[in-house]
């Protein structure tokens, strides 16, 4: 998967893991592998997500962050804020080439075209 240059540069709100610093290491032209997750308690309810940017070719960890999203998000607005949030953020540190993984088939499917988006809270985070 391509990022979309249409993507925002700038980095969103987000509390990175202050244990990983970037040296330089992002190359335009190599793949890199994002996995993202998004839980709610409640659903809806207490919600986050969290982000990890990993180099495809040796496993290692590059990046990671996580987001607080408030007290009225679902599990599955979580996971579309995961996945919106570490494309954002792969894209504002260069990344131009990714593999997208999570654990959310429904979110998945969405982004690829397999399923429809039906519920009209997603449809805002789908476009």
């Amino acid at each position: 998967v391509s990022l979309d240059p249409g993507l925002e540069k700038k980095s969103p709100s987000i509390s990175p893991n202050s244990d990983i610093t970037l040296d330089g290491s992002i190359s335009p032209g190599k793949t890199y592998v994002l996995r993202f997750d998004g839980g709610s308690r409640g659903n809806p309810g207490l919600s986050g997500a969290g982000m990890v940017l990993y180099d495809s070719e040796d496993g290692s960890e590059l990046w990671s962050g996580y987001q607080y999203l408030g007290d009225r998000n679902t599990n599955n607005e979580a996971e579309y804020m995961g996945l919106i949030t570490g494309l954002q953020c792969a894209r504002s540190l260069g990344v131009e080439n990714i593999v997208v993984q999570g654990d959310s088939q429904l979110i998945l499917r969405q982004v690829d075209g397999k399923y429809k988006v039906n519920s009209p809270n997603l449809k805002s985070y789908h476009k």
